[in-house]
């Protein structure tokens, strides 16, 4: 695998003796020191070094760009005005795909953009008025946030991977999310840290489903996938390979990891067997969590804003995920060990 860097932050006393043992496994530049209270400056990004962590915001870029609620024809991001459908107006492909281009920058930094940026991009050639609005307004709230990442030392590095998808009866459609932390080994999920976040998704699954449980396993894939590149990287910055640990709501999900198949849709039996491999060659960990501690369902429904008490929810949910499984956590790091034992015996 081959991964480019554009910037590397080092957490040390010592930056320059640190770098040294890194330089040795990973090719780069000689490195700038940034002081307490200092700041760098990047195309679109601030960095700034606050106490025993890092800033990364793009405040400056935000309040660059001119953008008013009092213009708008709507003051308020809604579902109903994501829902609306419209006749498309080919006169505003421009000025959308401009607006687009924007957000999606600005994804980089706004965790709560993500599911937004998902959405509105369906009509970056097909663009409505309400669509148009409704990404402005998306933009503006960004602006009202100031939304900033922020970056602490990890000693003993696990990677958190958090994955959660939501599901329409009405539409048949699904929708995956998932966010990914690097911490600290101890940390278990009620006491982990919300800074740290070094990746997030979502998406809308393509696929036909009839399931809350197939979305999820989908949205497991699609965060499993990338962990792989996150296990890369963090095993040639800390000279050893992470812990990986994999946070599910869906009590239904996790049964069916552990059995190997699926009753309700046994068309998806070879995605559990693909999943079952890579998690094993990952030596991952699976653990339950309760809906309140999934922190990737943010991503996978529209939670902006409420505009009446009754507004109609974006996605239904299964109520299958709020039941607690018999068996809260899979190892697949000790059934990789017992496998390899097995064959070892066999051959013997």
């Amino acid at each position: 695998m081959v991964a480019h860097v554009d910037d590397l932050l080092v957490f040390s006393a010592d930056p320059l003796r640190d770098f040294a043992s890194i330089r040795k496994r990973l090719q780069m530049d000689e490195p700038e020191i940034l002081v307490e209270g200092g700041e760098m400056g990047y195309t679109g990004l601030e960095v700034k070094k606050n106490g025993d962590e890092f800033v990364i915001s793009q405040e400056g870029y935000l309040s660059s760009i001119p953008v008013e609620k009092e213009s708008l024809p709507r003051k308020n991001l809604s579902f109903d005005l994501l829902a609306k459908e419209e006749e498309k107006d080919e006169s505003l492909i421009t000025v959308m795909q401009k607006v687009m281009g924007i957000l999606g920058w600005v994804c980089r930094t706004s965790v709560d953009l993500a599911f937004l940026f998902s959405e509105l991009s369906r009509y970056n050639s097909c663009p409505t008025g309400a669509k148009l609005t409704a990404a402005l307004l998306a933009f503006v709230r960004v602006k009202e946030k100031g939304e900033t990442l922020r970056m602490n030392a990890v000693v003993d590095p696990k990677i958190a991977l958090f994955v959660d998808a939501a599901y329409s009866l009405v539409r048949c459609e699904e929708r995956s999310g998932f966010e990914c932390y690097l911490v600290d080994e101890k940390e278990t999920v009620e006491v982990m840290r919300r800074t740290n976040l070094v990746a997030w998704k979502s998406k809308r699954i393509k696929r036909k489903l009839i399931s809350s449980t197939s979305a999820e396993l989908c949205a497991l894939v699609d965060g499993m996938k990338q962990a792989f590149q996150w296990n890369e990287l963090v095993s040639a910055l800390w000279g050893k390979s992470p812990s990986v640990e994999i946070y599910t709501d869906s009590a239904p999900l996790l049964a069916q990891l552990e059995s190997g198949s699926s009753k309700r849709e046994p068309r998806m039996d070879g995605l559990l067997k693909y999943v079952w491999q890579e998690l094993r060659a990952l030596r991952a960990k699976v653990s339950w969590v309760s809906t309140k501690d999934q922190r990737a369902d943010k991503h996978t429904k529209f939670i902006v804003e409420r505009v009446r008490r009754n507004s109609t929810p974006s996605v239904e949910r299964e109520r299958g995920g709020a039941v607690e499984p018999k068996r809260k956590i899979l190892n697949f790091a000790k059934s990789a060990r017992a496998t390899r034992f097995s064959r070892v015996a066999r051959m013997n």
